[in-house]
């Protein structure tokens, strides 16, 4: 790469999830995080609005208008909605002036395909880069959490995103074992949508089922003090709106089925992974990332089922964004695990 000492002040780094986009511009911070969702008429067959705007409209709007999520599983799977996402964000008033044509650092889940590839580096052009360079999502979360990853040093990353989870052992800059799994948040709402229908007969949103996860996330234990939250839905009995009261027990038996498949995956990971790392990564701990990392009593879980301590990074969203901005100035360190697209 005949470019990498030329990074400078237009420097940014990109985290474009499932559920999120991130941004983080050297010597700025995190200047941008929105939902990964756009609206568009069918009328006109045009996008009009993106973020939370259009995530509020999802079960609301008219017929004409289709609420649309560009990314699947951390791939984009709609080039044209992703491309509005980001020019749409380049051109906010307040973030136009420091995007004149700016070299990007974005994530990227660990395996990308040739084609995936090929939507990122397009989408990077939507955004008006000169210059983009990709890094694995694992590497740059290393560096969002501050983690040194020294040659005898093994770090376990898993990040519960939106539309998947990755799990990572790095060491020296590098991943050493990885695994790509699609359970993820969304499932997890998905799950407590189907829990609510089938037992009460009433239809909830995503938001509710949110709503739900997060207010009542921590009731692992079934036989402890029941915990419970009320929500508002529509009765396919009567047709009417409703409000009912549900229980963590409810909770946790839509999310866990789910969740336990997740832990496997980490179990295998940790089995995978060279003995000579174990020590430092039971003393380090497995460290939590992500939008699902938020979910209660999470952390207390997977210590429990691993044996090993796990923590939630700080601000978890936005480890990824901030590692990669971050990985800019150890450009040269990281060379073996960034793919230089343009």
């Amino acid at each position: 790469m005949d470019w990498i000492g030329s990074f400078g002040s237009e420097d940014i780094g990109v985290d474009i999830g499932t559920s999120h986009v991130v941004i983080y511009v050297k010597h700025k911070g995190v200047v941008f995080s929105e939902s990964s969702v756009i609206a568009k008429n069918e009328m006109t067959r045009e996008y009009f609005t993106y973020g939370t705007k259009a995530e509020e409209m999802e079960g609301k709007a008219p017929k004409e208008i289709t609420v649309l999520h560009p990314m699947k599983h951390s791939a984009i799977i709609d080039y044209n909605g992703a491309a509005y996402l980001l020019n749409s964000i380049v051109n906010q008033s307040y973030l136009k002036n420091m995007f004149f044509h700016p070299r990007l650092m974005m994530c990227v889940p660990t395996g990308i395909n040739s084609v995936q590839r090929r939507a990122l580096l397009e989408a990077a052009v939507a955004m008006g880069a000169r210059k983009t360079v990709l890094i694995d999502q694992p590497i740059a979360a290393m560096m969002g959490m501050g983690l040194t990853g020294g040659e005898s040093v093994g770090n376990m990353v898993v990040d519960f995103g939106g539309g998947s989870t990755k799990i990572a052992i790095l060491s020296a800059h590098g991943i050493v074992v990885s695994h790509f799994s699609l359970e993820s948040g969304n499932e997890l709402d998905q799950a407590i949508m189907s829990t609510i229908r089938d037992k009460y007969h009433v239809r909830i949103g995503k938001k509710e089922a949110e709503s739900l996860k997060i207010a009542l996330g921590a009731s692992w234990d079934l036989d402890s003090a029941p915990r419970v939250a009320e929500t508002c839905g529509l009765s396919l009995v009567s047709g009417y709106p409703v409000k009912i009261a549900v229980t963590g027990e409810d909770i946790a038996h839509a999310i866990n089925p789910i969740l336990y498949k997740i832990f496997k995956s980490i179990r295998d990971v940790i089995q995978r992974t060279p003995p000579a790392l174990l020590a430092s990564i039971r003393e380090q701990g497995i460290h939590l990332i992500g939008g699902g990392a938020q979910l209660a009593g999470l952390d207390e879980l997977v210590s429990r089922v691993t044996g090993i301590p796990a923590h939630v990074a700080k601000r978890p969203n936005y480890v990824n964004a901030v590692g990669a901005g971050m990985s800019l100035d150890y450009i040269n360190e990281f060379r073996d695990s960034l793919q230089d697209l343009h």
